[in-house]
């Protein structure tokens, strides 16, 4: 920050300085500034009160903020405090610069609103808004404790779980197909691949061509999961409402993988979903017996089934010949089996699982 030239203009788009007034954050800096620059004093205190008069503003939550009457009562604010003789080219200076900030009152709202926990947060209301400028949607809102089917004009079939509720189209745009979510759901989407399928559930978009999926989204839960059955799908989160096309800058996830937002820190992680199958059920029993083979290679059979990456040390475990046969039940359970016959243990990490083991002698 350049002092010599600091104006109010700068301190209202510095986070730093809204948050110290808004919530005390940064204080011992802000106070040692002032202190080495008393100069400042008066222009640091013009812009807290700005900053006090905004978040005001924000805080009652008018939908239509009439600039006009906030910047007068802003500038009134201003005038209260006590001013020596003279100081009419001061205020003159600080009316201007009113002027010229109040183009960015918008601007600094959204900043307020970003620092506030609950403001980050995109409500069903807030995503059907803004999508009936483009369609006209129908809703149907499962109030029972069975779970409720819903299907689509292209074959897509949704179960939608208790107290959910989904928004789409009666019918779909030429590029793309979009539906809105509040709660849980399972997609059973139709192959499509010249419009891709976009679920839109809080701050979160799930991208598919033709796949099968759950979603949980509710508004009042803290994380948003995608757990996937078939296929793959992309989720990503979008930072402000907006229906196009999102970037690629998401997750990609494959069968028996989950992602995560936390609509807290903002964050989206990948994991296995808790008790990972085989993609296509166990049929043929005898394919999936060993007898007396290495056990790298029941891994990669493991890998085939269940679609999860399994990675080991190959050379260490080249003299682990075990016999064990592959059920149809969860991929831990299986694990379980073979990592103590070799003496070793597992973990998940990024979705894959590790194999640690000190080998065979």
């Amino acid at each position: 920050m350049n002092d010599e030239s600091l104006n109010i203009e700068d301190l209202l788009g510095n986070d730093s300085f809204i948050s110290w007034v808004l919530h005390d954050k940064d204080a011992l800096w802000w106070e040692e500034f002032i202190r080495l620059n008393l100069d400042k004093r008066e222009v640091v205190e013009k812009a807290s009160k700005i900053v006090l008069e905004l978040h005001r503003a924000e805080e009652e939550l008018i939908p239509s903020i009439d600039e006009q009457k906030l910047w007068q009562r802003i500038e009134s604010s201003a005038e209260n405090r006590e001013e020596p003789v003279g100081s009419k080219p001061a205020r003159k200076l600080l009316v201007t610069f009113l002027a010229a900030a109040c183009v960015t009152v918008v601007a600094v709202l959204g900043i307020f609103q970003a620092m506030r926990p609950d403001r980050k947060r995109v409500t069903y209301k807030e995503l059907l808004t803004h999508a009936k400028v483009e369609n006209q949607l129908l809703e149907k809102e499962n109030l029972g404790a069975a779970p409720m089917q819903v299907r689509l004009e292209d074959g897509t079939v949704i179960t939608l779980g208790k107290n959910s509720r989904l928004s789409y189209p009666a019918h779909f745009q030429k590029h793309k197909r979009e539906v809105f979510l509040s709660g849980e759901a399972f997609f059973d989407v139709s192959k499509d691949p010249a419009r891709p399928f976009l679920v839109y559930a809080n701050e979160t978009v799930t991208k598919v061509l033709g796949t099968s999926f759950e979603i949980r989204a509710f508004e009042n839960s803290q994380n948003v999961t995608v757990h996937v059955r078939t296929g793959r799908v992309s989720v990503y989160k979008q930072s402000r409402i907006q229906m196009d096309d999102p970037e690629t800058t998401g997750l990609l996830l494959l069968p028996n993988q989950k992602g995560t937002f936390n609509r807290d820190s903002e964050t989206l992680v990948k994991n296995l979903v808790p008790d990972p199958l085989p993609i296509a059920p166990i049929t043929d029993t005898r394919k999936f017996k060993f007898d007396e083979v290495p056990v790298t290679e029941v891994f990669a059979e493991i890998e085939k089934i269940y679609g999860v990456q399994i990675l080991c040390d190959h050379e260490l475990l080249a003299k682990c010949i075990i016999s064990t046969t592959i059920r149809n039940e969860s991929l831990y359970d299986n694990l379980d089996v073979i990592c103590r016959t070799i003496g070793g243990n597992y973990k998940e990490i990024d979705a894959q699982i590790v194999v640690d083991s000190k080998g065979c002698f």
